[in-house]
């Protein structure tokens, strides 16, 4: 078994694996990310291995974590020199094997707040982007601004010894360069927020307003906020990926990521050169992101969520075993999808239902072994965004009321044999006592029609008369 490190490199490649040829020695990355996790390292640091290996870009990434990191992971990425191998698998289960060197240094906010604001602030670093996924942000979808109540911001607003948000951390770099050179800096969230540039603007601006009001309009007119979409299914690395490795290919990699082959990265298309460089590792630069966005976010997104929820009160604990249950296919595809479609203009570029297809085919993937629960997570913070705003703007939704309808019922947590169903969402206490009123839980999702909340109604006395299957079984007739 090799141990995966930089002293094995070579050995490594002789057994057929592809490796890193670039210089990873004294690295002086201009890029900096916060949020070192699998969908990252399967996306972003994708487009960088490519610019890497073609020498277009050669310094690597800085990465960081505000919150802490998973117990032991760093550790083993540290043995590992930082070196992670990536294993994408298509739907017909062919792959494509490697290891993966972009990764250059590391800091955590939560032992080492000045590390990560000094390589955040310094004037060789030209471009911060992040995945903190959407609840990081500290963000009130309901009245679109930064939440002031939120515990994070509340204590980085009055003091800073340790950052506890992504926003204040950010600030807290800001103010340093502020102070100093005032070198500006690009800022670009990787993130399923629509419109994830604004959002995270206003957000910094408005933190910025309260704490350092006299660095608001160097800010507004200095730091650049791009809009994205991204795009590339990650499931969670689960032991027996790491074992799947280890066996596969005789590599021990604690850090390993598998994901799809399939991979997306849609940016604004800003004059900046750390931005523009994207588009030689693939990435499409366009003037406006929003309608790819809204396309990923309601279609994708929205319909992860409109799935995982009857499919884990039927049993199933895999994506794939979900998508394929006819009941569940028919729901998503010819009903939400179709539902959902009416609420998005035309994308340049995209054939809507060729696109609707490839996401059933991508969602049916056994080989990446996605998990039900992963998609059933943070409800609170998804279903927003992917299903009540267009929702609220298209006149035939009765199957995005039906997928309300049973977030509700699961969010019950005990199934109907009485198990236990582990919810993760932030709100989850909150959710669970709201689910006990109808009008409660649709007025809390932002939905006071009185024809929805019927409809709604109606729904949840099918799935207590009939179950989740024979609701279905009844919508679909």
């Amino acid at each position: 078994m090799l141990h995966l490190s930089n002293q094995n490199l070579s050995a490594i490649e002789k057994t057929g694996v592809p490796v890193p040829h670039y210089n990873r020695e004294g690295l002086k990355p201009a890029l900096v990310h916060i949020g070192l996790g699998a969908f990252h390292r399967a996306h972003f640091l994708s487009y960088i291995e490519k610019l890497m290996n073609d020498g277009v870009y050669t310094e690597g990434v800085y990465e960081i974590d505000v919150i802490p990191s998973k117990p032991g992971f760093i550790e083993n990425l540290v043995k590992q020199d930082y070196l992670y191998t990536l294993l994408p698998k298509d739907t017909a289960g062919n792959e494509y094997f490697e290891v993966r060197g972009g990764i250059a240094d590391y800091a955590n906010a939560s032992t080492d707040a000045e590390k990560v604001l000094d390589v955040l602030s310094r004037d060789q670093t030209k471009l911060i982007t992040l995945t903190v996924t959407e609840k990081g942000y500290c963000y009130d979808s309901e009245n679109h601004k930064l939440d002031l109540n939120h515990p994070a911001i509340v204590k980085d607003l009055k003091d800073f010894d340790v950052p506890s948000s992504t926003v204040g951390c950010i600030v807290e770099s800001l103010k340093r360069r502020f102070d100093t050179t005032k070198t500006p800096v690009t800022i670009m969230s990787c993130d399923n927020v629509p419109e994830n540039g604004n959002m995270l603007k206003n957000c910094v601006l408005e933190f910025v307003s309260i704490k350092y009001p006299e660095m608001k309009e160097w800010v507004s007119e200095n730091i650049i906020f791009p809009n994205t979409m991204v795009d590339r299914i990650t499931p969670v690395t689960s032991d027996k990926d790491i074992q799947e490795v280890a066996d596969k290919y005789n590599i021990d990699d604690q850090c390993a990521v598998h994901c799809e082959d399939f991979i997306t990265w849609i940016v604004q298309d800003v004059d900046v050169p750390e931005v523009q460089m994207f588009k030689k590792a693939g990435a499409l630069l366009v003037e406006s992101v929003l309608p790819y966005e809204l396309m990923k976010i309601r279609l994708l997104n929205g319909a992860h969520s409109a799935l995982s929820y009857p499919s884990y009160l039927l049993g199933h604990t895999d994506v794939d075993a979900g998508i394929t249950d006819p009941l569940i296919n028919d729901f998503i595809r010819n009903h939400y999808m179709e539902e959902i479609t009416k609420s998005l203009s035309a994308v340049p570029g995209v054939d809507l239902d060729a696109y609707k297809d490839k996401l059933v085919s991508r969602f049916s993937n056994k080989n990446i072994a996605d998990k039900i629960l992963r998609l059933a997570s943070d409800g609170s913070k998804k279903i927003s965004n992917a299903i009540v705003k267009p929702l609220l703007e298209i006149e035939e939704k009765d199957s995005l009321i039906l997928a309300l309808a049973f977030w509700a019922e699961f969010l019950k947590g005990v199934d109907k044999n009485g198990v236990e169903i582990p919810i993760e969402d932030p709100a989850a206490d909150l959710l669970q006592e709201k689910i006990k009123n109808d009008k409660d839980f649709m007025e809390y999702n932002g939905i006071t029609d009185s024809a929805v909340l019927a409809k709604y109604s109606q729904y949840k006395k099918m799935i207590d008369e009939l179950g989740v299957k024979g609701t279905l079984e009844e919508f679909l007739k």
